[in-house]
């Protein structure tokens, strides 16, 4: 149990240091990129992802790709918050958030997510990693369907209101939304069953409220 206690608290450090990077990175894309070149940068980021994943699983590169990918997801995500409405993006982050929810139950073992997270060959290729502080063992943190879907969020924040300070202010309750989920996890972490925790209800819940400022 101290071991599993230690590999958490890793994780958690790791998760915030990575949570932290891919926010600003996202802030610079969405306020500072054309659509023509979020366009370009899609493109070739889908054709990486594609390849990637197709490819052979090879532990001593895992890290290293997986922020490749998670910096892919960032462009693409930032793409689709700016072409999708408002009303189609709420009620994208409502099923979504459901679908995350329903898949860490018995009732949605089933479900196309939960599947992917029983194949450990595909499911390593889809978290971003950061490295142990004690050796070169990669550290897992989220899913790169967790950095799409918050990506996606600050670029809607973004259209709507045209306001970098808005923005501003989805990257801060999406960051307390992970850590409210984090603060969660290590309450549950060792109880029995424990599958992880959806990483998308919360952040989008505190998000909503951006949102629902610009629904006439």
């Amino acid at each position: 149990m101290p071991e599993l206690k230690e590999r958490l608290i890793e994780s958690i450090i790791h998760s915030i240091i990575i949570m932290i990077i891919s926010l600003l990175i996202t802030y610079l894309i969405v306020m500072n990129l054309s659509i023509f070149l979020m366009s370009i940068s899609s493109i070739i980021g889908v054709l990486f992802l594609i390849t990637y994943i197709k490819k052979p699983y090879k532990r001593e590169h895992l890290i290293i790709n997986s922020w490749l990918c998670m910096i892919c997801v960032l462009f693409i995500g930032s793409l689709v918050g700016k072409l999708i409405p408002l009303t189609s993006l709420i009620s994208f982050g409502i099923g979504l958030s459901i679908v995350d929810i329903i898949s860490f139950t018995k009732i949605g073992s089933k479900t196309a997510n939960a599947k992917i997270m029983a194949n450990k060959n595909v499911m390593s290729k889809l978290i971003v990693y950061g490295k142990s502080f004690k050796s070169d063992k990669a550290i897992p943190t989220k899913g790169l369907g967790d950095f799409l879907f918050y990506t996606i969020l600050l670029s809607g924040i973004y259209k709507v209101s045209n306001n970098s300070n808005f923005v501003f202010y989805g990257v801060c309750l999406i960051f307390l939304g992970c850590a409210i989920n984090w603060i969660i996890v290590c309450f549950i972490y060792n109880k029995k069953g424990y599958k992880g925790f959806p990483a998308t209800f919360i952040p989008f819940i505190l998000t909503l409220s951006l949102f629902l400022q610009f629904i006439h």
